[in-house]
């Protein structure tokens, strides 16, 4: 079973393939048979909107990485002990 990381790696890495797909089925639509066009646009969006939305669902608090969130406290942290240090000079 995946982990919501991996499961979000490859739903980014189906929709860069899926956006691809319909970028050459936009450009060369003599070679697609028009009558399946619409289906495979509708499913190749859907894929995008899938990894968009796995994307956000990853990023949901507690599923960030450990040092992802080390270095939000680090960049929160570290400006206010730059700034106290200046008004003791």
């Amino acid at each position: 079973m995946l982990d919501r990381l991996a499961l979000a790696r490859e739903a980014e890495a189906a929709a860069r393939r899926a956006r691809h797909n319909l970028r050459w089925i936009r450009r060369n639509p003599d070679k697609v048979d028009q009558a399946k066009r619409a289906d495979m646009e509708a499913y190749l969006k859907r894929l995008i909107r899938f990894a968009r939305e796995e994307k956000r669902n990853a990023r949901l608090a507690g599923r960030t990485s450990r040092l992802g969130r080390l270095g939000n406290i680090l960049g929160f942290i570290i400006p206010r002990f730059h700034r106290g240090r200046e008004r003791h000079v």
